[in-house]
Order: structure tokens, then sequence, then C-alpha cells
């Protein structure tokens, strides 16, 4: 689906602000903690005519002045840019003579430290000023004379990692050097902190104090980030605290770019996401057809190798175009690295690259550029707590991994359908009706099928993200053991271990952003909602949607149709799927409303031409091709009942013969009739009358006897007089519920096509051959004997019993819970 004239062509762009009332704590005395400068406001910058903030900041900062720096910028609009300018002004500001600076900036990864000591070097700072903290230990540069420092934040702070003790030796030497030498020779030490929102977790109480060794050297600290988040209004606290508790606020005001790249959404039905999927496979084909540049960030390190394989399809064609691909997939093994070791697995502007850990601050600056983007698939739901790789951040994650493109190109994300929407709880206040209409007809076309587990999706503020956990921490956590707080409070503890209750900037720090990014859809459990959300209301400042892909094609021969279906399942369906259900007609309705709802599905179809024989592929309609549907019933049957083989086919005879066995074993008592129910009453009323006629036929079975022959008969044909007149209103009704079983009624197993005859006395002609077909056995040749007063042709039929119960597992006439068939449009 082509996206053209988008109502919210110039609908506001939602983000997390930072207020100066997210900084009104009280100190004892009434005065508030926080000295917000700008004369307690936030300052609001412009950017300029290119889009970049760096003209606007300059003039709004005051570098001699001790304070913390808050910059709140949207992506791509320079926000590193800006920053290394105002190194470069410090450097200047050195070199006349007119203080003594250090300057230390903070990245939040590894893999981004030599793009800033690259950047700072072109902006003007000799490399000989400029330090690579990677290098610690693998030479022998004296970095105790330069004025750059470039480390990463879990270093600055002696955060060890997971599974450390503490910070090595080398770098706690290195960093007790340099506030040394910062008390020695009286210089400003000034930090950097960027992308502070991927940083957070590094600023626990037991590391901030690391930072206090430079309280009597700091000058500024400056804190920047696209996609604030609740806990980095933590980190700003204790950083702030550090430089007197004086705040300054930016905030530039966000504008779309001029040349946005197009956004491509490629919904999938798949459970699992694999480097063999279709939606994939057929979008990189497309992509390396028309010669497009090509990087792809993937959620996981395991698919983005499968991806790397060179022995796999999608790797042989990506090497065949790009040559060597380059891994750019993490190599800390619990969050650690050797310590002599040189990061390796860097984004690379002049390679294909393939991995998962350029999600954030990567500059992608490639031409003719086509950026894939693997997001979670359903299985990644299907835990205690999501397992969404490097995505399991939330919304912020997404925003930044689309910022990565810097010039317009395409962005192809691949992801799973977003569950239903609450579209109440959209701010429909501010919308027209043209962007209603727009947003919830788009919205319902691509959504998941079934009802979510956990409830419609509902759309809040970015900005009330605070009041929602708050209001956990607070009614939740906190009310539960109120009263124990009380009692310890007012107890002496004297000399007992430390008890004290968790404060709610320290439970906002450690679990806040876990606690939205687990519980509410719209921040993360559900990450496609949000980005349906987002891209529908036209909410990325560095793309706009161009394209919507949601049905893939399914493809089934009638000689291979339990194999294709296998597939099928295997690639698009929970392993569990089957046990969520309570009988079996409440599983097969649910997958075949899945298949034709979800899926485009042609066959493979035959057709008599001039040049011979031609395969043509077909539309599969809901209940038109006989093998599809008998082939699924019984796919259905060997998934459920977990049996390794099925028949070589299901005949009407044995679907009959189930179903009259599943009516008389129902009691309809236990059904209410009413409109919902009704269907599935008139579908065992039709069965318990044909069970009638079934036990008719068998009481008119009649011996013959003569010299020669000794056989039971029945009449080949039927004539009047056979059935009686309740026996013909029986069938008549038959006839009036029909409808309550498409399988009949749409000729699956042709019923209802061998019953439209234009005279009733045909019609039951039609009904008694079939009554012959499916229920007597009878043999080849016939008799012509005198019978009901006539000289009649009999069938001879081979024994007074009737066929046996062929199958005790396909049940289609037990009432299902909820699925409602006439979801399945009949084409």
């Amino acid at each position: 689906m082509i996206i053209e004239n988008s109502p919210f062509e110039d609908y506001p762009i939602e983000f997390k602000e930072i207020n100066p009332s997210d900084f009104h704590s009280e100190a004892e005395n009434g005065i508030n903690s926080f000295n917000i400068e700008n004369n307690g406001s936030k300052a609001i910058i412009e950017t300029n005519a290119e889009g970049y903030i760096n003209d606007a900041f300059q003039e709004a900062i005051n570098l001699d002045r001790k304070n913390t720096v808050v910059v709140n910028a949207a992506v791509g609009q320079g926000k590193s840019t800006a920053i290394i300018n105002t190194l470069k002004k410090y450097y200047e500001k050195m070199r006349n003579g007119e203080d003594k600076y250090l300057m230390i900036v903070a990245s939040p990864f590894v893999s981004l430290v030599k793009q800033y000591v690259n950047e700072i070097e072109k902006a003007g700072i000799p490399a000989n000023e400029i330090y690579n903290y990677n290098k610690l230990g693998r030479d022998r540069e004296n970095y105790r004379t330069r004025c750059v420092q470039v480390v990463t934040v879990n270093t600055l702070l002696g955060n060890p990692g997971e599974d450390g003790f503490k910070n090595s030796d080398v770098k706690r030497k290195y960093l007790n050097e340099l506030v040394s030498d910062a008390k020695r020779y009286e210089k400003k030490v000034i930090f950097i902190y960027d992308e502070v929102h991927d940083s957070y977790h590094n600023f626990k109480s037991e590391f901030i104090y690391n930072l206090w060794k430079w309280r009597e050297v700091i000058h500024k600290n400056f804190i920047l980030s696209a996609t604030y988040n609740e806990a980095s209004k933590v980190v700003i606290k204790y950083l702030a605290e550090l430089t007197e508790n004086r705040l300054l606020l930016i905030e530039s005001k966000r504008k779309r770019r001029e040349k946005q790249s197009e956004l491509f959404l490629h919904f999938s039905n798949s459970y699992r996401f694999t480097s063999h999927m279709d939606e994939l496979q057929d979008l990189i084909e497309d992509l390396l057809n028309r010669e497009r540049n090509i990087d792809i960030l993937s959620y996981s390190k395991s698919l983005a190798k499968d991806i790397l394989n060179p022995k796999e399809k999608l790797g042989k064609l990506l090497i065949d175009r790009f040559g060597e691909l380059n891994d750019c997939t993490s190599q800390l093994i619990m969050n650690n690295r050797n310590e002599n070791e040189e990061p390796k697995n860097q984004f690379d502007n002049n390679k294909c690259n393939v991995g998962t850990n350029f999600k954030t601050g990567v500059s992608i600056k490639k031409s003719n550029h086509s950026y894939i983007i693997i997001l979670p698939p359903r299985f990644t739901r299907d835990f205690f707590r999501n397992k969404f790789g490097i995505f399991s951040g939330g919304i912020n994650s997404v925003i930044q991994a689309l910022a990565r493109q810097r010039r317009p190109g395409e962005i192809h994300l691949i992801l799973a359908k977003p569950d239903k929407f609450n579209f109440e709880s959209l701010p429909f206040s501010n919308w027209t009706q043209d962007q209603m209409l727009f947003f919830a007809r788009i919205y319902k076309y691509v959504q998941y099928s079934k009802e979510p587990p956990n409830g419609l999706v509902k759309y809040f503020k970015i900005n009330r993200q605070n009041e929602l956990i708050k209001d956990f921490y607070q009614n939740e956590l906190l009310e539960n053991v109120k009263n124990e707080i009380n009692f310890i409070s007012e107890k002496n503890r004297s000399n007992l271990p430390k008890l004290q209750y968790p404060t709610y900037d320290e439970f906002l720090l450690e679990k806040g952003e876990d606690y939205l990014a687990n519980n509410y859809q719209f921040f993360g459990e559900d990450i496609s909602s949000y980005i349906t959300y987002a891209a529908l209301t036209n909410q990325f400042s560095n793309c706009k949607l161009s394209f919507i892909g949601n049905k893939i094609t399914l493809y089934f021969r009638k000689e291979t149709i339990l194999e294709d279906l296998s597939k099928f399942y295997r690639d698009y369906v929970d392993e569990y799927y089957s046990r969520h259900f309570t009988n079996f007609n409440f599983f097969y309705l649910d997958l075949r409303t899945r298949i034709f709802k979800d899926f485009g599905l042609r066959y493979l179809h035959f057709v008599n031409s001039a040049n011979g024989t031609e395969e043509k592929w077909k539309p599969l309609r809901s209940y038109q091709i006989k093998w599809f549907e008998i082939g699924l019933i019984l796919f259905a049957s060997k998934v459920y009942f977990l049996s390794k083989e099925v028949g070589d086919g299901y005949s009407r005879s044995e679907y009959f013969l189930d179903s009259i066995n599943a009516s008389n074993n129902f009691n309809l008592d236990e059904l209410e009739d009413n409109d919902t129910n009704r269907p599935i009453i008139n579908r065992i009323k039709l069965y318990r009358n044909l069970s009638y006629f079934r036990n008719l036929i068998s009481s008119k079975i009649q011996p013959y006897t003569n010299r020669n022959e000794d056989y039971l008969f029945l009449p080949q044909n039927y004539f009047a007089g056979f059935f009686s007149e309740d026996d013909i209103s029986k069938f008549r009704e038959i006839e009036s519920l029909l409808e309550s079983d498409k399988l009949l009624d749409n000729n699956v197993f042709e019923f209802k096509r061998r019953l439209s005859k234009n005279t009733e006395l045909k019609r039951i002609k039609a009904f008694y051959k079939i009554l012959l077909e499916d229920f007597v056995e009878y043999e080849d040749d016939t008799s012509k004997i005198n019978f009901a007063g006539a000289r009649r042709i009999v069938l001879k039929v081979k024994s007074s019993k009737f066929k046996l119960h062929l199958s005790k597992s396909i049940n289609l006439v037990e009432p299902a819970e909820y699925v409602n068939e006439e979801q399945i449009p009949i084409i």
C-alpha cells in the first residue's frame, strides 16, 4: 500500500521534554534545591536554515559559568557537532592563555569512542591533544599531556560491568592521575555526556562517588540527548549537584527535515524472524536488483550472524554485490573486553554493515542508501520479560535507530504486526475527521488478528511517563509495605545492617525504564504499535511513511498440500499454538481464520491452451478449493492431536459420520438460543437430521431370496412413496440448515451443488443418491427385481452394517469459543 496525502503532514512531533518542574524538589528551608538559569525557564532555540542548532546553542551558553547544561535537541540537528565546536572554543581559550582545561568526552559505547576522536580532530583540535582511552595498556602514549580525553561512561564512573567487582587497575590509575593533575595544575574540567539515554544505568549511587573525586576541579557538565527518558532526570540531578546545583536547560524546536527519507513498513506474520523469511529475502533481492547500498541493523546478534553467513542465501547475495561484509555485532562478553584488545566490529561507511551495534551515535552518510532495521518478532514477547535484544529499552531505541541515516534514502522496517488499538485513547480532541479515519483505517489493515492478552493498546503522552512510573511505585510497591517502613523507621536498630526502602529516584534509575518497556504496550511492550502510530502520525523527523507491506503470499500445490501447510505452520505460527485451544473445532477455525485473513493465498492451476497445458497461480479463496480445505482439516488434525501420520484424504462420508457422532453426543440444552449460538444449534440439528436418514436407510434394507441368490438390497433410485411425508419434512429442514455448515454450503463436499435441482422431487432423488454413497456399502453389480409394485433396479448391500466411524478426532460441530468465520471474506 502506497501512502500519499497523509492528513498528518504538519502534525506536531511529540518528544520527551526536560522542564524546570522536573527539578522542583524542595529543600528543608523551602528554597528550591536546583537553580534553574535563564530566569527559571528552559531556553528554546531555533535551528538555522540548514536545520542545525550550533549557532543558537553557542549564543545560549556561557563558557565561563560553572553549571550543568542539558541539551534536548532532535536527532539530526547537530548536537554532537555543536558540542565539538564548544570543545574547540575551550581549546582556543587555552591556547590563548586564558585558562587551563581538561575536556572529558564520555560515550555510552566503546564502539563510538574512535568516532568521537576522529570528529574532534576534524574540528581542529590536534591529534596529539586527544587521547583515546582504548589505548590504555596497549601503547606508551602519555595521556597526562592531552587536553581532550575520550572515554566511556562506565569507565568514567568505575563501573566494572555485570561480571566484575571493581574497575581495572589500569583504568583506576588513569582516572586518578587525571584528577591529580587537574588539581595540581589548576585545570578546569569539562565533562560531556552524549546520548545519556543510553548510559543512565551507570549512574548508580555506588559509582557516583567516583565523580566526586572531581569536585574541586569540575567546571561544567554538558548532557546531550534527543530521546531523554525519565531515568535521565535522576542523572541530571546527580551531575548538577557537582556544579553547585546550577542547571541550564536548552531545548530545540522539533522540525522535520526538508528532505526526508522514505519509510517502508514491512509487517510480517512470522512468529520468528530468520534469514530465510520471505519478507527479508524478497526485500534484499529487490534492493540488490536496484543497485542500492545496504546496511542491516538487527535486533538479534544470532540473526545478524545468520545473515552474514557466506554459506547461506543472503550472505552469498550480499557478498557477491559488496564483497567482504562488515560484521557489526558486539564482541563484548558479559559487558567486558580483554584489557589490551582494540575494539573491533566498528561501523564503516565504506562497507555493507550487518549487525547490532550501530543503533545510536553512528551517522550513515551514503548516497543511494537503503537502511534495513529488523525489529523483534512476536516470539520475543512470550516471556515474563521482553527479549527484544537491542530494542529492549523501548521506543527511544527505535527513534535513535531510525535517525542513523543522515542523508535522504530508504528506511525499511521489518516488524511484527501491532496489537489492536484502543482508538478511544487517542487524542481525538486535537484530530480532524480525516485524521481519525486515516489512522483507524490503516491501523486496522495491519493489526494482528487475535485479541491482545493484555488488552488493547492504549495511547499515552510521552510526558506522562513519570506519572505512570510514580503511580506504580507509590500505590503498588510502597503502599504494600508502608506500615513496615514506618515501623522500622521508629525502631532502634543500632549495630544492625542498614535497612532503608529505595527512594523513588533510586527505583526510577534502577527499574523505571524497564517497567515502562515491559508493562505498557505503547512504550515498548509492543514496539510495533508505537512504530505504527508514530509512522501514521508523522512523528519521525528524518523519515516519512511511504509504503506499507502487510500480506505476503503463500503458495499451495495439490500434490504437496500437507507439506506446504507444514511449512506455513513452522514459519508463521507459535510452536505451542495448538495448546491454547479447548477443542479441535476452536483450533481449526482459528487456524483457517489466520491463514485466510493474514496472508495472500495462491494455488497452482493447470490451463489447457494452444501450447499445451500451462501452469498458472490463481488466487485461493475461502471455501472454494476442495483439496485445500480437506488438506487443512487433515493438517489441523495432525497438529492438534500430535498425529505422526494422516490419511490420504477425507471423504464426505467420513465427514458426515464424524459430524453425526459429534452432534449426537452434544447436549443442546447447554446452549442458549441466541444470535451467537444459532449457527451452532442449526449445525447440530442438521447432522441429527442426517443421522435420522442414516438410520432410516438402514431400516429400509431388505432381504431378497430365490433359488439362485440370497442378498440384502436397496433400490438404486428413489421413487415416490419411499420416504414418508415426515421424512420429506425433515429433508426440507436439512435444506434450510445447509448454510450453517460452510463446507456443505460452499460445495467443498459437493453437497449443495448436488441438490441444486429445479423441483423438489429431483432434489430428493439427488439426496437419496448421496445417502447411498455415504452410508451404504454395496456390490458393483446390480439386479432387477419386483419390488414395491414395480420392476426396479436394486443395489446388493454387502452388509447390514454401515460404514464404521472412521475418525475419532475431527469434530467440526462442537462449539468453538470465539472464532467468527464471517471475518473471512468469501470472494
